[in-house]
C-alpha cells in the first residue's frame, strides 16, 4: 500500500508544482492516495495501520526532503492519536474518519512546516486563515473521495475472496 501511495504522489504532485497555493498538492493527491490508505486500513484494521504505511513513506521521502517527512509524520501522529481511541480501523466509518483526519492534518501540517521552512513568501499564504481553512476542507473532501473509491476496491476484493474485512 505504501508503494501505491508513493506512486500516487509521484504522478500527482508534478501536476501542481506551478500552483502556489498551500494544500493544493494534498487536494490532488488525496483521492489517489486515499484508495491505498483505505486498502491498508481495511487489510490491517488495527491502530498503527496508518503509521505503518505512512511512516515507511516518510522514512523513504526523508532522503528527498525533511519538510515532506515532517508533515507526513505529524499527520500520521494526529490520525493514529485519534483512531487509537476509536479502536482502530474496523468498519467503514472508522476508515472514513481516518482518511479525513489524515488528509486534513496533512494539509495543516504541510502549510505550517512549509511556512517555517520557506519563510515570508509562504507564511503570507498561511497568514490568510481562510485560505488554509478552505484548503483543509477541500483536502478532507478529496480524502472522502479516496475513501469511497478505496471502499469500492475493498468490496470487489471481498467478492473475489481475496480480502476478509468486517
Amino acid at each position: 500500500m505504501t508503494i501505491g501511495i508513493a506512486v500516487a504522489s509521484v504522478i500527482t504532485v508534478p501536476l501542481t508544482l506551478s500552483i502556489p497555493l498551500p494544500g493544493i498538492r494534498t487536494v490532488v493527491w488525496a483521492p489517489f492516495a486515499g484508495i491505498f490508505l483505505t486498502l491498508g486500513m481495511a487489510r490491517l484494521q488495527r491502530s498503527g495501520s496508518v503509521a505503518l504505511m505512512i511512516g515507511v513513506l516518510a522514512l523513504v521521502l526523508s532522503r528527498i526532503s525533511w519538510i515532506i517527512a515532517a508533515f507526513l509524520v505529524i499527520a500520521l501522529l494526529v490520525t493514529e492519536g485519534v483512531m487509537v481511541f476509536r479502536g482502530g480501523f474496523y468498519g467503514k466509518a472508522n476508515r472514513l474518519l481516518g482518511n479525513v483526519l489524515f488528509f486534513c492534518s496533512a494539509t495543516v501540517a504541510g502549510a505550517l512546516v512549509g511556512a517555517y521552512a520557506a519563510g515570508d513568501v509562504f507564511a503570507a499564504w498561511v497568514g490568510q486563515v481562510w485560505v488554509l481553512i478552505l484548503m483543509t476542507v477541500v483536502s478532507g473532501l478529496s480524502g472522502v473521495l479516496g475513501w469511497w473509491l478505496g471502499e469500492r476496491v475493498v468490496k470487489q476484493l471481498q467478492r473475489a475472496g481475496k480480502l476478509d474485512v468486517s
